[in-house]
């Protein structure tokens, strides 16, 4: 006699409960007003992303996240200003630090290299569509990681500009291994390794334009 699996919902004549996605939390640190107004409003119709926070200065957002963790912090970023990393940095340094999107004006190649020393998670455009935008958020929250390739232009200029102690830093950084463990690797105490890793930053902050375009 052969045997024939019933699933206990249909057994009962019940049916399954709807898969609800897990709602995601999300602080809004911009001080441009129309984008900031944009953002609240498109959280504020989602029904699986929830707006926790709004600050418009970076000592805000650092504030409300020590006091309140979030899944995704939306960090706007301006030209020549380490203001949307410096932001990043410090909440990755929270005790539970929430996903960090970095949202310009101009994401270009350089701004793709600054945002894989400081840690972001992702880098939209702040004319990206509502629907790209929410699904980015989603999948930060949710612990993804995914940021614009660095071309092998920008590669070869930083392998010419940069120090072997900071080629090999950004090296593993852009391979994707944790802070700790580049550290580990590179044998610098967390000290020596966040100031180095703000120098390079800061380096890359003042590179020219590549491919004719600067944010």
């Amino acid at each position: 006699m052969s045997a024939t699996t019933v699933e206990p919902a249909r057994a009962s004549g019940q049916s399954r409960p709807p898969t609800v996605a897990p709602e995601v939390g999300v602080l809004v640190m911009e001080n441009d007003a129309w984008l900031r107004s944009r953002v609240c409003q498109l959280l504020e119709t989602e029904p699986s992303l929830r707006l926790a926070w709004v600050a418009e200065t970076a000592e805000e957002a650092q504030w409300m996240a020590e006091h309140e963790p979030v899944d995704v912090a939306v960090v706007g970023h301006r030209p020549r200003s380490l203001s949307g990393l410096w932001v990043c940095r410090e909440l990755k340094r929270a005790a539970s630090p929430p996903g960090v999107v970095i949202c310009s004006v101009y994401p270009d190649a350089v701004l793709t290299a600054c945002c894989v020393v400081a840690e972001a998670d992702a880098l939209v455009s702040m004319y990206d569509c509502d629907a790209e935008l929410s699904a980015v958020l989603r999948r930060v929250g949710l612990g993804a990681r995914f940021l614009p390739t660095v071309p092998p232009r920008l590669g070869a200029m930083l392998h010419e500009l940069l120090q072997p102690a900071e080629n090999a830093m950004f090296s593993l950084l852009l391979a994707g291994i944790p802070a700790t463990d580049v550290a580990a690797a590179l044998r610098m105490s967390d000290a020596e390794f966040e100031s180095r890793r703000s120098a390079l930053l800061g380096k890359l902050e003042a590179l020219p334009p590549v491919g004719g375009m600067r944010y």
